[in-house]
């Protein structure tokens, strides 16, 4: 009784701490606008979009958002540079803790706790 009383609660809790589809919808889309904004300064004046910018935007889940981030890190390093584009993909990594399972995201450190 007490084994499954505690199984029943961890099970509760862990529903409480997992976002539900419509926060992980909510969050895809805050993601996938705060990678085009990182980008829109540097394509303003293209007559045609890179291949990055379509890939942010037809990407169907936050998943694939997550495995597009290291594309963006690329696109974003040739226009200002390393650190300026690590610096910007460090707050959108940000934006997945919870989304994505703990094991993908960096370690926090106190070096780079935001």
């Amino acid at each position: 009784m007490i084994g499954s009383l505690a199984r029943f609660a961890s099970s509760f809790a862990a529903l409480l701490s997992e976002p539900n589809e419509s926060e992980i919808n909510g969050r895809t889309a805050d993601i996938r606008e705060a990678m085009q904004e990182a980008m829109a300064p540097y394509i303003r004046h293209k007559t045609v979009l890179p291949l990055i910018w379509r890939s942010i935007a037809v990407a169907p889940d936050i998943d694939s958002l997550w495995y597009l981030r290291s594309n963006l890190l690329a696109m974003l390093s040739e226009h200002c540079g390393e650190r300026g584009a690590q610096s910007t993909l460090a707050t959108i990594t940000e934006m997945f803790r919870g989304a994505v399972p703990d094991t993908r995201m960096p370690k926090k450190n106190r070096f780079n706790e935001r």
